[in-house]
């Protein structure tokens, strides 16, 4: 009998070949979710009703700002898709998780990125280039963390009569909307992750159907989820609560409860696909 090896064999996909690697399993995220978010980005500026859109006008800055814009806010909603390719590839299994945190990781840096700071600071240059007292008009900077952070100790130091929402009047504005602006952009970035993972769990649980049924079922699950949290997001926030006169809720609240949402859902395809696996 010949002695046992050395070391441990490489793991083999049921096929009998190697499991894929990371240019496998990043190509089917790629394909997944970047012509979906070129589609969108592209679309976008056209549901507006501006005219010409607000990104096509204006200056280069303004431009590159709309389109950072959307690639923060369509990128967490995608990876639903990237989920689902990736059982495909995979699996659901521990390597499915590892590689869903480091997708997860770099997703939720790239809109807290785009959404928190990059596009802040461009539309903070566009106002500078058409504004030459642009000190008054946003006095505590960009509408980065840090600017915000600023304008909200401002006005819990220095309470306004009266509060408002116009953008040359930052030192009025409502604390509770000011952090759920701080609140917001990571809430989002986390939801990418959790929506990573639900689109996994969705293409586990719904793995038996037929191809058209399996098709329409993640659709459905990923475009509904998409919109219910998308208007959860928007309904609940302070900005509506102000507009319509009425008291305002935590800012912070506003940000994280619609995150209720898509925890629930994992945890109900979670469950599906442990009982069905028992």
């Amino acid at each position: 009998m010949p002695p046992p090896p050395l070391t441990k064999p490489a793991a083999t996909s049921e096929t009998g070949s190697a499991p894929p690697g990371f240019r496998e399993w990043l190509q089917a995220i790629a394909v997944a979710v970047l012509p979906w978010l070129a589609l969108l980005v592209l679309v976008r500026p056209l549901a507006t009703l501006e005219w010409p859109p607000f990104g096509w006008s204006g200056s280069l800055s303004r431009w590159v700002a709309g389109v950072i814009g959307d690639v923060g806010i369509f990128v967490p909603f995608l990876l639903f898709a990237g989920g689902s390719a990736l059982v495909r590839v995979v699996g659901l299994s521990r390597r499915l998780v590892r590689i869903a945190v480091v997708v997860g990781i770099f997703s939720g840096a790239l809109t807290y990125g785009c959404t928190a700071i990059f596009k802040p600071m461009l539309v903070h240059r566009t106002l500078a280039e058409r504004l030459p007292d642009i000190e008054e008009v946003q006095p505590f900077g960009p509408d980065t963390p840090v600017g915000l952070v600023r304008n909200l100790r401002f006005v819990e130091q220095n309470p306004p009569t009266e509060f408002s929402l116009s953008t040359n009047q930052a030192q009025n504005r409502p604390p509770e909307v000011l952090l759920w602006e701080l609140h917001r952009p990571i809430a989002l970035a986390v939801f990418g992750i959790i929506n990573l993972i639900l689109g996994a769990l969705a293409a586990e649980a719904t793995v038996r159907m037929g191809r058209p049924g399996q098709w329409n079922t993640r659709l459905a699950i990923g475009v509904v989820g998409a919109i219910v949290f998308y208007l959860l997001q928007e309904m609940g926030s302070p900005i509506q609560s102000f507009l319509r006169g009425d008291p305002m809720g935590s800012g912070a609240l506003a940000a994280w409860g619609p995150m209720a949402l898509p925890v629930a859902e994992a945890l109900l395809f979670g469950y599906l696909v442990w009982k069905r696996r028992r």
